[in-house]
């Protein structure tokens, strides 16, 4: 997996463990996923630029990006626990003395 920040990682997995307990797929950010989901999302800039960056994503639905997706299809009770766990995660980045570290071995590929 395109881990950049081992700190990061953990960081936001304990979020999730202390929050909604999401159960995660960690498929999606590998470079042999057929959808190559990690090199079309908005926090690659940031990994390109060797700055620590997550992915969150709820997956996709039949409507996604088509002129039929509309307010319908947001699962809101989801969203609320995305929210949950994104505003813990950006909490506890927040009160660290110092940003994460980026991994001495981390290499984007694809």
């Amino acid at each position: 997996p395109h881990k950049n920040s081992t700190e990061l990682v953990n960081l936001i997995l304990a979020a999730n463990n202390e929050g909604p307990k999401f159960k995660l797929d960690t498929t999606y950010d590998k470079v042999t996923h057929v959808e190559g989901w990690y090199f079309r999302s908005d926090h690659l800039p940031y990994a390109r630029l060797g700055i620590p960056a997550v992915m969150y994503t709820s997956l996709l639905h039949e409507d996604y990006h088509t002129p039929l997706d509309n307010a319908e299809n947001i699962n809101y009770p989801k969203l609320k626990k995305m929210a949950d766990w994104m505003y813990r995660s950006g909490w506890k980045v927040a009160n660290l003395a110092k940003r994460p570290t980026t991994d001495a071995n981390f290499k984007l590929e694809r």
